[in-house]
């Protein structure tokens, strides 16, 4: 699975490019930070390209809405968060960190370390072999800022790395496909509580190795209702609900979370942990599809087969393909349409605190 939680969640954007660049960063007389991505699916721009994975979407229909109709290994039919938010500061998206092209004076903007399949935990992801782990990203993360000093030089490259935002969007994977995977030994091993304390003192770990990198200005997303994606209704779900025990163990892990990051925020000088709510943006849509412009069944994937649509890895040329994902809310079996990333982002850049805290993303870009 190429991660619900990335069908979800996860952080902002919904920007419309030129248009809204003008009310952007630049237009406020600040240079654009930097942005670095780290996380899963939901977020990778095509790092899963370039590795031996059974997590792939570089292959038709996806990207079926983008401009130039590529397959880029991005989990969707059009835009993911960062190519939105990356229009509203002004810059390009950031390049997977194992393209080609991810090097000199490309790296300045930024770059994406996000995997599909990756969790919190190292073995997180096995059953798909292969996926850039947090670990690993990290490391890649390093060699990004040796790469830049490079370039820049060091007190350069200190003043970019202290500026950028950082976005972490990860922990569906852990749940859907480690806890709740038949082929892993997790359930037996952990209880429910257990193991939420494992990912949250795990993630905790993650964040200030982070910030011994360098990293202070962090997007972290909260996971998604990833009881409602079309992979986990097609074997749990009756009628076509979502399957409350499961958005439940989303509902725990977030409740800890949002702690963990205010804690963290404390304890971190110079540190700004910003927690989007994208629990409770998406069941809105979910709940409510026809106030948000969704006709079709928010439990049916746009693209796929079987049940819902809801069979893992069937999006493809020979599967189904609905004729207007504007009114879809699930793109595949676990990710979100662009539509559904448009509206999340308008709510992260812009919102209130009930969606987005201690600032919203604007205001952190204006920090």
């Amino acid at each position: 699975m190429t991660n619900m939680v990335g069908m979800v969640v996860t952080l902002m954007c919904a920007i419309m490019g030129v248009a809204l660049i003008s009310t952007g960063v630049e237009a406020q007389g600040k240079k654009p930070p930097a942005t670095f991505i780290l996380g899963d699916s939901l977020v990778d721009a095509g790092n899963n390209n370039y590795i031996f994975t059974l997590a792939s979407a570089n292959h038709k229909p996806y990207g079926i809405d983008r401009a130039d109709k590529q397959a880029t290994g991005r989990f969707c039919n059009g835009k993911i968060i960062p190519d939105l938010i990356n229009e509203y500061i002004g810059t390009p998206s950031p390049l997977p960190v194992l393209a080609p092209e991810a090097k000199g004076a490309n790296l300045l903007n930024g770059v994406n370390y996000a995997s599909a399949g990756a969790g919190i935990l190292e073995e997180t992801g096995s059953i798909f072999i292969g996926r850039v782990t947090m670990s690993q990203q990290f490391d890649y993360f390093q060699k990004t800022k040796d790469k830049i000093a490079q370039i820049i030089g060091q007190p350069g490259t200190d003043e970019l790395i202290n500026n950028a935002i950082y976005s972490f969007t990860i922990g569906g994977n852990d749940y859907v496909n480690n806890y709740l995977a038949a082929t892993t030994s997790t359930k037996r091993k952990y209880t429910l509580p257990q193991f939420q304390d494992l990912l949250i003192n795990t993630f905790r770990g993650q964040l200030k190795t982070a910030y011994g990198l360098g990293m202070r200005k962090f997007i972290v997303s909260s996971i998604g209702p990833i009881g409602c994606a079309p992979s986990v209704l097609s074997s749990q779900s009756q009628g076509g609900e979502c399957v409350e025990e499961v958005n439940n163990y989303a509902i725990g892990f977030n409740a800890a979370l949002k702690p963990m990051l205010i804690e963290l925020q404390s304890q971190l000088p110079n540190s700004v942990f910003v927690y989007t709510n994208a629990y409770d943006v998406v069941m809105a849509i979910i709940n409510d599809p026809i106030k948000y412009g969704f006709t079709d069944p928010v439990t049916t994937a746009c693209c796929g087969m079987g049940k819902y649509n809801g069979i893992d890895g069937a999006c493809r040329s020979i599967g189904r393909l609905c004729d207007d994902r504007t009114k879809s809310v699930f793109w595949d079996a676990f990710h979100p349409t662009e539509s559904v990333n448009k509206i999340c982002s308008e709510q992260f850049l812009s919102g209130g605190l009930d969606v987005v805290s201690p600032m919203n993303v604007k205001q952190l870009l204006a920090m």
